[in-house]
């Protein structure tokens, strides 16, 4: 009994002993170390561990590990003060460390960073968490120093870590931190480690890692890089990945860090005015979020030094969300308010991309010649593009007399506009183009239409394509290649009796009345009354002086209702 009271007295003098030889510093700096508490998606507790501010506004390091999984966490002060971990701004899954920003409500009491490399042989003292006046603090010396990255350093100590140590502050002798205490991976007793605190506290966030595994598995919010282009790059990233809700808290947390930034304010804007109905449920609190979406343009436009821009995404933003829902019944959100922006953004700065939304807004109203001087305008700059010869061609087709060539050279230079040779993009204006040539007659230039295509396309097309441009050789004249596509068409389509029909009428122009005839069954098969068949039908039997046959099947025709076959039966069957 002696003995034990002998080791126990023993053990309080070593502890008193050493706190007496703790730096004066320590007392102070303890207030700067913190517990954390992280929890799971559904509220359970996940885990616990230790971590420590290194600036008076909450920035904060700990350990990655004790992040993992966490949609939220607490860290609680040795006075007993609790707030909530507000974002992650940095984390480095292999080393095992994360910075984050805490919510404080006013400045606290922080470690300062040490300017690293520290040499072999330097004193360093352990301070873990801990609410008593002894701080159970450990000394010792730096073994063995590697680099991690530039001037951080991976340090080897003289001393063994308790699991409740993990991630506490090691630092020098004159109070400056320098790693967060890490357990020795072998399990070695008498040693431990600490990852330099001046590389995790300068691990910053890029504006595509929030979609990496290291970021992705940590639910809590992330923090924004800190340079502006950077953060608005990751703003954009982030756009169509979060519900409604909670974007408009990313947009909120994103003009919070950038309050003088006006693409902030531009977005939110969008996102108020563009997802309303998700934002409310009544027309009365989705009236109040286009309220919200102009006062945003207001608090963009004072913060922008160029006007012309912000006038510019008013005028924009108002006319998609009219182009959108033209239900809309408020002097704001209409098609005159955003050409009045327009027209003061011109006003400001007249540039192409501003011709290009007028032309849209007038194609809109359908005020098709206004919406053309404006495509032309874009078309006559290096801004013009497929996009801006097609939208003008479209407004030229809408205008009365216009002449199909003038439709087709705007076609033309859309197609120009891809590349030389043209690309995939240029297929739709391709196809457009066709349309027109074909009205104009112009059939083997709609056929070499129809082939750049299927090049463009790589051979990847519809039973549709092959329909059309057998109609283009059929015109042309070119039976035995009109055959041919439209024999493709029903390989793709075999359900489609129109294409069996336009086969039969093929072979009825090559003579090849047998043929026909099959095609046609086939087309009945499908179609019993299909009109034109019938007539199809009367006329292979009439070119095989099969006249009985012939006017039965032209008064089938024309019972189903087809013109041409009552004419041949009036004309031919008396």
């Amino acid at each position: 009994m002696k003995k034990i009271v002998l080791a126990v007295l023993c053990s309080l003098f070593l502890a008193a002993a050493a706190q007496n030889d703790a730096p004066k510093w320590m007392n102070k700096e303890k207030k700067a170390v913190f517990s954390v508490v992280t929890y799971s998606q559904d509220g359970s507790r996940l885990g616990s561990g230790t971590g420590f501010f290194v600036t008076e506004t909450g920035e904060a390091l700990s350990g990655y590990s004790l992040f993992k999984g966490a949609y939220k966490a607490v860290v609680t002060d040795i006075d007993g003060n609790e707030w909530p971990v507000a974002s992650v701004l940095g984390a480095n899954e292999l080393y095992d460390v994360v910075r984050f920003k805490v919510n404080v409500p006013k400045k606290v009491a922080y470690l300062p960073v040490a300017h690293e490399p520290l040499p072999v042989g330097t004193v360093a003292y352990l301070l873990p968490y801990s609410v008593g006046k002894v701080v159970p603090f450990k000394q010792g010396t730096i073994t063995e120093t590697s680099k991690v990255e530039g001037d951080y350093g991976y340090y080897k100590l003289d001393f063994p870590l308790e699991s409740n140590q993990k991630n506490a502050p090691v630092l020098t002798p004159s109070g400056e931190v320098f790693g967060l205490a890490q357990e020795d991976a072998t399990g070695r007793a008498g040693v431990s480690y600490a990852m330099s605190a001046g590389f995790t506290a300068h691990i910053e966030i890029a504006p595509t890692d929030a979609f990496n595994s290291t970021y992705s598995t940590i639910g809590i919010r992330k923090g924004w890089p800190n340079e502006l282009e950077q953060a608005t790059v990751a703003l954009f990233l982030l756009t169509n990945r979060e519900d409604a809700s909670t974007h408009l808290e990313t947009l909120n947390d994103f003009i919070a860090t950038f309050p003088n930034a006006p693409d902030g304010y531009l977005s939110r804007a969008s996102h108020y005015a563009y997802n309303r109905s998700a934002l409310a449920d009544t027309p009365a609190g989705q009236n109040r979020y286009l309220d919200l979406a102009m006062a945003d343009m207001e608090a963009a436009a004072k913060r922008s030094d160029k006007k012309s821009d912000v006038l510019y995404n008013r005028a924009k933003l108002i006319f998609g969300v009219v182009a959108a829902d033209t239900t809309l019944n408020n002097p704001a959100w209409s098609a005159d308010a955003a050409l009045q922006a327009l027209d003061q953004a011109i006003a400001e700065e007249s540039l192409p991309v501003y011709h290009q939304l007028k032309g849209d807004i007038f194609y809109f109203r359908k005020q098709y010649a206004e919406a053309f001087d404006e495509y032309s305008q874009v078309n006559a700059s290096d801004m013009a593009s497929p996009q801006t010869y097609y939208w003008a061609a479209k407004s030229k087709a809408a205008i009365p007399g216009t002449q199909l060539a003038e439709i087709i050279a705007l076609l033309d230079s859309a197609v120009v506009k891809t590349g030389n040779p043209p690309t995939r993009d240029a297929a739709p204006y391709l196809l457009e183009r066709v349309e027109y040539e074909m009205q104009l007659g112009l059939y083997p230039q709609a056929i070499a239409g129809y082939d750049l295509y299927y090049k463009l396309m790589d051979g990847q097309v519809s039973d549709a394509f092959y329909f059309y441009r057998e109609k283009a050789k059929f015109m042309a004249n070119d039976l035995e290649g009109a055959l041919n596509d439209i024999q493709e068409a029903i390989k793709l389509s075999p359900g489609d009796a129109a294409y069996y029909a336009e086969a039969a009428s093929v072979n009825v122009r090559l003579e090849k009345y047998d043929d026909a005839l099959q095609y046609i069954s086939q087309a009945l098969t499908l179609a019993p009354d299909f009109a034109g068949c019938y007539r199809l039908r009367g006329v292979c039997y009439m070119r095989q002086k099969k006249n009985p046959e012939a006017c039965e099947a032209l008064k089938k025709g024309a019972e189903l209702g087809d013109a041409v076959a009552a004419k041949l039966l009036k004309e031919h069957c008396k």
